[in-house]
């Protein structure tokens, strides 16, 4: 994607880094919640962890939108394009 994006004249690193934007602030309007499962689920700060599934849609003009957020998504593969991308991953 990010070939085909630079080869259509966008700047590819503009248009991740508001990916990137969307993604920590939808995790800063949870922050409050995500705290509080953390402090009533460990009693060792240094052993947990969560992992987040964020699915970004782009419009006609490629400005990112959030379309949904996954808690523990799944690492099943359907596709070697998805066992790539989920093997990268872990």
């Amino acid at each position: 994607m990010k070939e085909k994006i630079s080869e259509m004249g966008y700047d590819w690193l503009q248009i991740e880094s508001e990916i990137k934007d969307v993604i920590i602030k939808s995790i800063i309007s949870v922050e409050p919640h995500i705290v509080h499962q953390y402090n009533m689920s460990t009693r060792n700060r240094n052993n947990c962890f969560e992992i987040y599934g964020f699915d970004i849609i782009l419009d006609h003009k490629l400005k990112p939108w959030l379309l949904e957020v996954n808690v523990s998504p799944s690492f099943s593969s359907s596709s070697p394009f998805d066992k790539n991308i989920k093997t990268r991953l872990v």
